[in-house]
């Protein structure tokens, strides 16, 4: 249930969007703040790389910059930038998922889920994170064990992310409050204040959105990347894996791409460590 109070709590936070960006020209204007981006597909088809990591989302930006500690990786994302773009920046845009999301399709993707339910997805650097209500939580202390994942370097990578990308609201707004009483009054207890951590009861806990309404996108963990060992690649997408059985052995050595900017296909392989 605390879960259920702080994505209300979230989105609620937000109801005060008449002012939405208008998107048309969103991307005229975007940033580029690490140098290792780029849209030059041939220059980094150019060389090899120890890992090849598809797709720059919640997964793929930390998974790319803690390989770049020790290794040379290539990041490939089929969208631009979430940086500079208003549809992205900060709460003003929060709903803008909520609407056709073939308005913006430099930003997110329609689809409907297995189970026939209708949704979007990321399709920027930073993937689900530069579009979604920005609530952000810790797992459960039971989930962690029941992955047998290892709970002190679970806890290292939680302080790595939230460092960047999660920040305590230096108040509660009117609906925040109104939400919080209903749930306390309807016996959902007990009362946890301010938590990151998966709780019983009701709480109210970190947003990806700093207090001056600036979004924070798994994009931003790429600061955390050895600019010499990585490379991001947008405006490019992977349309098959490529295989090697020369060895008499079946190995993955690359990947297929085409990129968007002059819609060529290009050939990136791998070392083999």
């Amino acid at each position: 249930m605390e879960i259920l109070f702080c994505l209300i709590s979230c989105l609620l936070l937000f109801t005060n969007h008449n002012d939405l960006h208008c998107s048309a020209v969103a991307t005229q204007k975007l940033e580029y703040p690490y140098p290792f981006m780029t849209f030059d597909a041939e220059k980094a088809a150019a060389r090899t790389y120890d890992y090849i990591v598809i797709g720059g989302g919640t997964a793929g930006c930390p998974l790319a910059a803690t390989l770049s500690q020790h290794y040379s990786v290539l990041l490939v994302e089929r969208g631009d930038s979430p940086y500079g773009n208003p549809d992205t920046a900060d709460n003003k845009g929060v709903f803008k998922a909520s609407e056709d999301p073939n308005e913006l399709p430099y930003v997110m993707q329609g689809f409907v889920s297995e189970e026939g339910v209708r949704s979007v997805r990321g399709r920027v650097l930073g993937g689900g994170s530069a579009i979604n209500a920005g609530f952000y939580s810790r797992a459960s202390s039971e989930f962690i064990r029941e992955m047998e994942w290892d709970e002190k370097l679970v806890n290292e990578s939680y302080e790595w992310v939230e460092k960047l990308m999660a920040f305590k609201p230096d108040k509660l707004f009117r609906w925040n409050s109104a939400v919080k009483d209903a749930l306390l009054e309807s016996g959902v207890l007990p009362y946890n204040g301010y938590t990151l951590d998966h709780l019983e009861g009701t709480k109210f806990s970190a947003s990806t959105f700093d207090n001056e309404g600036r979004r924070h996108t798994a994009a931003d963990l790429l600061q955390y990347a050895n600019p010499d060992n990585i490379v991001v690649l947008l405006n490019a997408t992977a349309t098959r894996v490529l295989f090697d059985s020369s060895s008499g052995i079946l190995k993955a050595n690359g990947v297929e791409l085409i990129s968007s900017i002059d819609n060529l296909l290009y050939q990136v392989f791998i070392n083999y460590l």
